[in-house]
C-alpha cells in the first residue's frame, strides 16, 4: 500500500477464526505445562486458553490443538488477543504455529507475537516470520512455542480469539472519535455545582481510499492497526491505535477522472489499545 513515510493504516478483514480458545488445548500432553480452558478471563466469547508453565519448562512448544482448516494460501495476516504474567523480553519470544501434521512438531508457517506487558491483554498483529501461508495446505494443529528468553520463573500465558485474514489495501486517511459518556450524580450534599461521572466509553471512526476490488459488506468484523508513525521492523509500531470494529456505513464516491473512492464508517467493538509514544 503506498503510503508517505511515517504514516500509515492497515484494516484486516477476519475471515476466518483459526482457534476460539473457547476450550484447553489438549491436544498433547508437555511437561511441566497445564493446559487450562480459563473462564474468569478472557477477551471474546466465553473463555480463552492459558497455559501455566513452570520454572523448570525451558524453550519449546508449550501446547497445541486440533484444528480442521483448508488452505492457508488466500490469506495474509493473523491477529489475536495475548497476556503474561511476566514482561515479555523481545518481540518473537513466543510464536503461532500451524502444521499439516498432528502435535505441531515440524510447522509449515509460524508467526510472532509482539512484545506483552505483565498481566495486560495486547491485541497482537502477529507478522509471519517462518514458512509460507501457501504450505499450510490443509493444517490440522495449531501451537504455541516459546522461542527464547526463558523468564526463569513460573509463568502463565493465555491466548484468545485467533483470526486469519486479509488486508484492506489503498488505504489514504483515516479518523477516530475516542468518546466518554457521562452521568449527572450531583445529590443535595453537592449544592449548586453538578457532578459527573464517566459511565461508558466507546470508539469509532472512518477510512477511506482508492477502489480494489469489491466493497466491504456492512457488518463485516475488521482489526485496524492505525499508525502516527512508521516503525522500523521486526517490531510494532508504538505510536498507533489497535483495536477490533465492525464496518457500519460505506459511502462510494467517483469523479470524472474515473477514480472510485470507498469511505468506510467502524464502530469499535472490545478494547482500544492506544499509542504508548
Amino acid at each position: 500500500m503506498p503510503r508517505l513515510a511515517g504514516y500509515g493504516g492497515n484494516v484486516y478483514v477476519s475471515t476466518l477464526v483459526a482457534e476460539d480458545c473457547e476450550d484447553t488445548w489438549d491436544e498433547q500432553a508437555i511437561g511441566n505445562v497445564t493446559d487450562v480452558s480459563d473462564t474468569v478471563d478472557y477477551r471474546v466469547g466465553n473463555a480463552s486458553a492459558r497455559f501455566d508453565i513452570l520454572l523448570a519448562f525451558g524453550l519449546g512448544l508449550i501446547g497445541s490443538e486440533v484444528v480442521a482448516l483448508a488452505t492457508l494460501a488466500n490469506y495474509t495476516a493473523l491477529w489475536c488477543w495475548a497476556k503474561s504474567t511476566v514482561n515479555t523480553i523481545a518481540v518473537d519470544d513466543y510464536r503461532i504455529e500451524f502444521d499439516n501434521v498432528a502435535n505441531c512438531g515440524a510447522p509449515q508457517v509460524e508467526f510472532s507475537l509482539p512484545i506483552l506487558t505483565a498481566n495486560v491483554w495486547k491485541l497482537c498483529f502477529c507478522p509471519r516470520v517462518a514458512g509460507t501461508w501457501g504450505a499450510a495446505t490443509l493444517p490440522i494443529s495449531i501451537g504455541l512455542e516459546r522461542m527464547a528468553n526463558d523468564p526463569a520463573a513460573n509463568v502463565s500465558v493465555w491466548l484468545d480469539h485467533i483470526v486469519i485474514g486479509t488486508e484492506v489495501v489503498a488505504i489514504r486517511e483515516w479518523s477516530m472519535d475516542v468518546v466518554a459518556s457521562v452521568q449527572d450524580t450531583s445529590g443535595y450534599s453537592d449544592g449548586q455545582a453538578k457532578v459527573f461521572t464517566v459511565t461508558t466509553t466507546e470508539w469509532g471512526g472512518s477510512f477511506s481510499g482508492f477502489k480494489d476490488g469489491p466493497p466491504l459488506a456492512i457488518g463485516t468484523h475488521v482489526a485496524i492497526e492505525l499508525m502516527e508513525a512508521e516503525v522500523a521492523l521486526p517490531g510494532p509500531s508504538t505510536a498507533a491505535w489497535r483495536g477490533e470494529a465492525i464496518i457500519t456505513n460505506l459511502r462510494p464516491t467517483s469523479s470524472v477522472d474515473g477514480i472510485v473512492l470507498y469511505a468506510y464508517d467502524y464502530q469499535g467493538v472490545y478494547t482500544l489499545e492506544w499509542p504508548t509514544t
